[in-house]
């Protein structure tokens, strides 16, 4: 194999039901020249004995096990601080990328320039119903912004989140916010710190696969607190940004808390 330039992190915490498939889906793709490395965020169930299958059967897997649960974004800067690659890729465990993924965005970030720190392009999502039938319910595109104002206003998370790691460093990684400790909206943190110094370009391809299910983080009886982390991280950001505007909050219908307007102070 080559020198690899890409580093997948897959974050796990009792997933031993979905992690395997994630796996998988990385060892499908098209460019085979890849570290992966699971980060098995101190689980209670089987996860790291299933990760440990794929590694004993392919050197490119890699666990990272946390002797206790510190939550996703503590768990993903233990994971970055490992990563050795000049790029490297987020994915849910209970999620899994499209076989041309990794080749796609690094393609795409290599013919760019220096300042473009993320690749993003279009998801499918799948309901998962409770005999595990998986029915494809929509696609959630992706797209380009002009500017950290332009992505604030923007609602869906990013996928899939192919990152310059020298960049990311650059922006300190995956902070610990005050309210949940970097168990909440880490990845929003993360790209309004980079799309302040850097750009993001899209790529309009389906290259992550999201699976909505009974276990999902973002459900319904943690919204409260999603809501009390956006606020918290939106509010920030604008100050820093050099305190320019107003935000003006709203409830999305599904229960979610963004930005419906930006108002000058002056």
């Amino acid at each position: 194999m080559n020198e690899p330039l890409v580093t997948v992190l897959i974050p796990a915490y009792n997933r031993e039901q979905y992690v395997g498939q994630a796996i998988e889906s990385i060892q499908r793709q098209t460019l085979q020249d890849f570290v992966c490395i699971v980060i098995d965020d101190g689980s209670t169930d089987h996860t790291r004995d299933v990760v440990e299958t794929y590694r004993k059967l392919d050197r490119r897997i890699q666990c990272l096990a946390l002797p206790e649960n510190r939550g996703l974004g503590q768990a993903l800067q233990a994971g970055l601080d490992a990563v050795r690659t000049r790029y490297f890729t987020i994915l849910d465990s209970d999620d899994w990328y499209a076989p041309q993924t990794l080749e796609t965005c690094l393609t795409a970030i290599e013919a760019a320039s220096a300042d473009v720190s993320l690749v993003c392009g279009n998801a499918v999502i799948w309901h998962e119903h409770p005999d595990g039938q998986l029915i494809q319910q929509a696609q959630q595109p992706g797209r380009a912004f002009d500017n950290q104002y332009d992505f604030i206003l923007y609602g869906p998370t990013l996928v899939p989140r192919f990152l310059r790691t020298s960049t990311v460093r650059e922006v300190g990684g995956f902070e610990r916010d005050p309210i949940t400790d970097g168990r909440m909206a880490e990845d929003r943190l993360l790209l309004l710190k980079l799309i302040h110094i850097s750009r993001f370009i899209y790529v309009n391809d389906d290259l992550y696969n999201i699976r909505v299910h009974a276990d999902n983080m973002t459900k319904p009886e943690t919204r409260d607190k999603f809501i009390e982390v956006k606020r918290y991280i939106f509010t920030r950001m604008l100050k820093e940004w050099g305190d320019e505007y107003e935000p003006e909050f709203y409830i999305h219908p599904e229960g979610w808390l963004d930005i419906k307007a930006l108002i000058p102070k002056r």
